[in-house]
């Protein structure tokens, strides 16, 4: 269980540094969060460092964060994993100056099954439009026929209220970014 600890923590922070494509500003600020399976709650932190030491110390298998640009959220990000560490979910939504979720890239890795697909999204009035889909073989990268659908994903957001850690980023935003930490159930 501690690789797998290792692995999503690679895989988040590999997200978080690489993510959307020069948006981490709100004065270039990042909230990130993670669920403690132990304590089934949900927990915000404005430091890197601090998150990072926290994804290694709880047992978290969902981890990401908000990027703010102009006062608001305008990316999340979050890598979901299962405890075998038989498969990865990335999801990267972005969101316009409303607040209102645009797009998603997703991307599926299953280990056992040596397959990836990265999936695109355009959601519009509540709406998920499928964009685009590419199979690829996880270990070269390559192109692959073998799809990921027999796996069964997570379901696709439309709303930022429907996100499971919304409370971090909407009510308890404030209290996250002033007390460097906080978590809710």
């Amino acid at each position: 269980m501690r690789w797998m600890s290792s692995l999503v923590m690679a895989t988040v922070v590999l997200n978080l540094a690489f993510g959307p494509s020069g948006q981490n500003q709100k004065a270039g600020k990042t909230l990130y969060f993670l669920k403690d399976e132990l304590s089934q709650q949900w927990c915000g932190y404005s430091s890197e460092t601090e998150f990072k030491a926290q994804v290694q110390e709880r047992s978290a298998y969902v981890v990401g964060g908000a990027d703010y640009a102009d006062g608001h959220i305008v990316a999340v990000r979050f890598t979901q994993a299962d405890d075998t560490g038989d498969w990865t979910v990335n999801d990267e939504y972005t969101l316009n100056t409303y607040g209102n979720i645009t797009s998603l890239k997703r991307m599926i890795h299953i280990v056992s099954d040596d397959s990836s697909e990265e999936q695109r999204f355009i959601i519009k009035n509540g709406k998920v439009v499928p964009k685009s889909s590419v199979l690829r073989k996880l270990h070269l990268g390559s192109a692959s026929q073998k799809s990921v659908s027999g796996f069964d994903a997570p379901r696709v957001i439309t709303t930022t209220t429907d996100f499971p850690f919304w409370e971090l980023m909407g009510s308890k935003g404030d209290a996250v970014w002033s007390k460097g930490s906080v978590c809710v159930p």
